[in-house]
């Protein structure tokens, strides 16, 4: 936890002022989830985000007491970290949240790390660790800035994990519209690169007949006639949007929607990944349908 100059509680020789001390942690931890977010591939929306934040907040208050026992520190840094993963991916499958919690705990190191090395390179003021909660009386640009730090170290190890991979193989792709469901089989392409501009989700792309499980045909091509000759009649169903595409031979738009739930299992390995992506279909039919490989 960081904080600004500014009288409060004393702690060990420093002062921590409630406000800063609470409002500052909310930024760290909320930059802590989006980082988590980010290495797992996870869809986390902001308004989740600030919850969890504000929620993982609250036990930053621990440094306000006396200093505890190791067993003690150690259920309340993991209470914590729970309960923050929790607020922010709640609706997700277990085996999600506990990813995210364990990935949580690493890039709150590595936050610590390159905050506290910056503090010391240019010369920053005071620091304690107590009940596991790390104070440093910094200047905002110095928090700025090994933010911005952090973050990139992220993004670039998330590239090397993305480039290591090896995802050659056959996938089945379960997409869930309430409680009807479609299957149907894929695999990775690297040159779909299709996403949503809103909100920056992947685009899967398939073909019409693979979901006609949880669509009725008319449904499929009202909205299929309408992306590929705007002047039709826009249809009345809801859930759909048009996301523009770009290939070598043509351009347009990609009928879209987004389902309940998504999860990708790899037929090799049998391993099921949940995922947060657009389905968009195409008028053809397509033994696979394609996805970028870094969903997984």
């Amino acid at each position: 936890m960081i904080s600004m100059n500014r009288r409060g509680t004393g702690v060990t020789g420093l002062y921590v002022y409630l406000d800063i001390l609470i409002i500052t942690s909310i930024y760290i931890n909320f930059f802590l989830l989006k980082a988590a977010a980010k290495i797992t591939h996870a869809d986390l929306k902001s308004g989740k985000c600030v919850l969890g934040a504000l929620a993982g907040s609250l036990f930053s208050l621990v440094i306000l007491l006396p200093e505890l026992s190791f067993f003690l520190l150690t259920l309340i840094r993991l209470l914590g970290a729970a309960a923050t993963v929790y607020t922010a991916f709640c609706g997700k499958p277990l085996r999600e949240i506990c990813r995210n919690i364990w990935v949580f705990f690493f890039v709150s190191f590595l936050f610590a790390g390159v905050e506290y090395g910056l503090a010391m390179l240019l010369g920053g003021g005071a620091s304690v660790w107590h009940n596991s909660v790390l104070y440093i009386d910094i200047s905002l640009a110095v928090l700025t800035a090994s933010t911005i730090i952090s973050y990139a170290a992220i993004s670039l190890f998330r590239r090397f994990l993305d480039s290591k991979n090896d995802f050659d193989g056959k996938y089945l792709i379960t997409v869930y519209k309430g409680d009807e469901k479609a299957e149907f089989k894929a695999i990775c392409d690297t040159c779909n690169n299709l996403t949503d501009s809103f909100s920056g989700k992947p685009v899967i792309v398939c073909g019409k007949e693979s979901l006609k499980p949880i669509f009725n045909g008319g449904e499929l091509e009202g909205i299929l006639r309408f992306a590929a000759n705007s002047d039709n009649a826009l249809p009345s169903y809801t859930g759909w949007r048009l996301i523009p595409f770009n290939t070598v031979n043509s351009t347009g738009l990609l009928p879209s929607f987004l389902p309940s739930r998504v999860y990708i299992k790899n037929l090799n390995t049998r391993r099921v990944k949940y995922t947060a992506a657009y389905i968009g279909i195409v008028e053809k039919d397509m033994e696979y349908a394609v996805f970028n490989p870094k969903i997984l």
